[in-house]
């Protein structure tokens, strides 16, 4: 009686459940290392920690994909390793060292950016904000402004607005752009002091603002507010004090190169 075949399976028979699973990375990298001579000889366990690797890799990418475009930085390739200590801005390199390992996000502590238009406050907070994501933190850039405005439109609807603040207070890293521009009218007063007041001891908050701290009661408008607002947000917040002339003049007239 003639010996039945053995029969193998071979890896793209192993496809559908690959994709069921969706290891689609392990079984991209099972394939490449099943041409590969000297891996395809691997030990099985040196095999599937090969495979697990790949797998952790791509999630990991994929993952931090997410949270940058959550985040919507407006200047999305500033990095904190591309900041120029050259020009003489009141930028601290061992500061902005500190603040780049992220552990004021662990510690839900704040940062605030003041200074003079043009300096690179806006830059430097998305360079932090992209060392965040990096580092595994949701973020979210918003200007001020405009999300004081939403936040008025959304009281037309009860759950819309609950839904908005709900959100805001579960970022990890919530950002605050021009801060100071523009009015407060009793409704943005309110909204802003429960985002702030939602997200003290939980989160971390960085502001970004042409006005120095010591004018932002007068921005607020209401002594009650004020106080209550600045109490939570400044008391453990590192400070950066940004100096110097226009960083777009410079540029403009070449004493500094765009990056291509």
């Amino acid at each position: 009686m003639m010996e039945e075949e053995q029969m193998t399976t071979s890896i793209k028979d192993l496809k559908p459940m690959f994709n069921r699973l969706r290891l689609s990375a392990m079984y991209e990298h099972a394939e490449s290392m099943l041409e590969d001579v000297q891996t395809a000889s691997m030990a099985h366990t040196d095999w599937l920690k090969e495979l697990f690797e790949a797998e952790i890799a791509r999630r990991d990418e994929n993952a931090l994909h997410r949270r940058l475009k959550q985040a919507n930085i407006r200047y999305k390739d500033a990095c904190l390793s591309d900041i120029d200590f050259s020009i003489e801005r009141g930028l601290n390199r061992s500061m902005i060292a500190q603040l780049g390992s992220c552990d004021w996000i662990r510690k839900h502590q704040n940062c605030i950016i003041t200074g003079k238009t043009g300096c690179g406050k806006t830059w430097i907070a998305g360079a932090l904000t992209n060392a965040a994501c990096r580092a595994g933190f949701s973020a979210k850039f918003y200007r001020l402004p405009a999300l004081l405005k939403d936040l008025s439109l959304n009281h037309q609807l009860e759950s819309e607005i609950h839904r908005s603040m709900r959100e805001l207070r579960k970022i990890d890293l919530l950002v605050l752009d021009d801060w100071g521009i523009g009015q407060l009218d009793a409704i943005n007063r309110s909204d802003l002091l429960e985002i702030i007041e939602n997200r003290c001891g939980s989160g971390s908050t960085m502001i970004t603002s042409v006005m120095p701290v010591k004018a932002w009661a007068e921005y607020i408008q209401d002594p009650t507010y004020s106080d209550s607002i600045l109490d939570r947000l400044v008391r453990n917040a590192h400070r950066i004090e940004m100096t110097g002339v226009s960083m777009r003049s410079l540029e403009k007239y070449g004493a500094i190169t765009k990056k291509k």
